[in-house]
């Protein structure tokens, strides 16, 4: 997928908000161009306040451990979190090219150890957008 230089200009002032952290951003990039385009600007926000949720959630989840207090609650409401940022995902991409959707399946969506890693990078970038918004108001 070709980025407009809006969603470039975009990205880049992201990724100066994020102290230049960003993991993801062409992913990032490409998600923002396929809301622009289709006018999904709301499954976005959505996904991009799932993705901050996640990101806090994982944090706490490491804080706390596997046995402590509250943290089967926390497990759980991020494995549902998990599922709806999947369906977020697919939702975004359901106009999107061949490749951008072969990109998005392999890399994100499947279920295993990499992808999971690779997804919590994405919403890594995606909790800064979120960021970024809340900033921008």
């Amino acid at each position: 997928m070709t980025l407009s230089q809006t969603t470039k200009s975009l990205i880049s002032e992201i990724n100066a908000a994020s102290g230049n952290t960003l993991q993801r951003s062409m992913d990032l990039g490409a998600l923002l161009e396929t809301a622009h385009q289709n006018s999904l600007h709301d499954i976005l926000n959505d996904l991009a306040f799932s993705a901050k949720f996640l990101i806090k959630s994982f944090d706490l989840m490491k804080k706390v451990g596997k046995g402590g207090e509250g943290y089967d609650k926390l497990e759980s409401e991020f494995t549902s979190q998990i599922k709806k940022s999947h369906a977020l995902i697919s939702q975004l991409l359901e106009k999107s090219d061949a490749m951008t959707k072969a990109h998005f399946t392999g890399t994100y969506l499947s279920m295993d150890t990499i992808a999971m890693q690779n997804l919590m990078q994405l919403f890594h970038d995606l909790s800064w957008y979120k960021n970024y918004l809340i900033d921008k108001r």
